[in-house]
């Protein structure tokens, strides 16, 4: 017996991490790609986006989910993410899955650049969570981006970690050092 009570809970729900499940799943239910799940009021492409799931995410939008902000901010696709933001400006104050922002989903993806773009169109929720997902996406060029941009190095994440702790478990000595040193 399955632990998810529809195939849209388990694609979602895969969706976080797991690849090989999300392509079965699409196989079986193509149909699904750009659904949401409603207990968590969760898209697919969402739960890829603030996961930093960049294969997932892509074979999603391949499979026909329908692109957002977030995604695009995740996948460092500066252009679509402009392009996105220009013809609807209030994108850069509406958070994804869970209210995270899209300064976050910009870190995410390591890129200055989406960064930037996120910023020049007014977001600004979340900029005390990018340091995080810059240990995440492994970018040093998102970490100093975050901390020339006034992100606190404080916060915590939802594992109680600080984005040092979190720079240490994960053993980037790069990121330790910088967090180290500011």
């Amino acid at each position: 017996m399955s632990d998810f009570e529809s195939p849209t809970h388990e694609l979602v729900a895969n969706a976080h991490g797991n690849l090989e499940r999300v392509r079965a799943l699409l196989d079986a239910h193509p149909e699904l790609a750009d659904t949401r799940y409603a207990v968590w009021n969760e898209s697919p492409l969402e739960a890829a986006a603030h996961t930093g799931g960049r294969e997932i995410a892509e074979l999603l939008l391949v499979r026909g989910a329908a692109p957002n902000h977030v995604a695009w901010a995740m996948l460092g696709r500066v252009d679509e993410l402009r392009a996105m933001l220009d013809a609807d400006p209030a994108l850069a104050q509406i958070p994804g899955a869970h209210g995270i922002g899209l300064l976050y989903h910009a870190a995410l993806s390591g890129d200055t650049k989406t960064l930037d773009a996120a910023w020049n169109a007014g977001a600004r929720a979340g900029l005390e969570k990018t340091p995080h997902a810059a240990v995440q996406a492994r970018s040093l060029d998102a970490l100093r981006w975050a901390l020339a941009h006034g992100a606190a190095l404080d916060t915590r994440d939802m594992r109680g970690q600080t984005p040092l702790e979190a720079a240490r478990e994960r053993g980037w000595e790069e990121g330790t050092t910088l967090l180290g040193d500011s």
